[in-house]
């Protein structure tokens, strides 16, 4: 039987995702940072805020701390870290800018997600990578390489976490998406956050049984950039039409 060749579309135009987060913390100039899932120290290195950064295997091979008034670094999973301390407290105030790479499944986001917008106000940024992959065969929840060496960008592995933008969508309306088309696989910043909302953590079970079992490839990739419609990264050069964006 022939199987279907996966639905890709075209690379994304934009700058550079990690430009494009360059360009955001000069734009918001955010007083408290955080970041989730840091490896390097590619994204984290941007930074000139104070800085909460989490992630259970720190690979660091440059200066993070540099420009930064202070840079709290928590070696642990995200789950382990809001279960045991208050970055209220850490950064004394709430957090105006954050970035969530961490684990690349939806489920993993999500939790990131319920426990970044409490410590955040309605008018901070929360960053999310990988939403936008342009080829189901890097969205796989197995991180085996085999499993997308045949894809557009075989060295990427984007995860599923596709599925939080969906599920924002489905359950928290309100919510303002502004998709970038930021190479290789989008940028997502998520406003209008509320810190005392619960519909995240209340509907979390049902959000995680809904898309759990669904794979892009099924799902429509053209589909999902239909829902997302990402604009040209353009947009971070011109700070009133990104503030308008954002804070509509």
């Amino acid at each position: 039987m022939n199987v279907p060749a996966p639905e890709v579309m075209a690379h994304h135009q934009g700058a550079d995702y990690l430009d494009c987060l360059g360009r955001l913390h000069r734009a918001l100039a955010p007083r408290r940072y955080l970041e989730i899932g840091v490896w390097r120290g590619e994204s984290l290195a941007l930074a000139e805020a104070e800085s909460l950064a989490i992630d259970p295997d720190f690979r660091l091979d440059r200066d993070v701390l540099a420009g930064k008034p202070a840079c709290h670094l928590f070696a642990c999973t995200s789950d382990d870290f809001f279960a045991r301390r208050d970055p209220l407290a850490l950064l004394g105030g709430p957090v105006d800018f954050a970035f969530l790479d961490g684990m690349h499944r939806f489920e993993f986001l999500l939790r990131d997600i319920i426990n970044a917008e409490h410590v955040c106000h309605g008018r901070s940024v929360i960053a999310l990578h990988d939403c936008l992959p342009i080829d189901p065969r890097i969205t796989n929840r197995d991180q085996n390489p085999d499993l997308r060496r045949d894809a557009v960008v075989p060295g990427w592995w984007a995860g599923d976490v596709w599925k939080v933008a969906v599920l924002l969508r489905r359950y928290r309306p309100e919510l303002r998406l502004l998709a970038l088309d930021a190479p290789p696989t989008g940028l997502l910043l998520v406003t209008g956050l509320d810190p005392a909302s619960r519909r995240l953590e209340d509907n979390y079970e049902a959000m995680v049984a809904d898309m759990m079992d669904v794979d892009l490839a099924a799902f429509g990739t053209a589909r999902l950039f239909d829902l997302l419609a990402p604009r040209p990264t353009a947009l971070l050069d011109d700070p009133a039409a990104l503030a308008a964006a954002l804070f509509p």
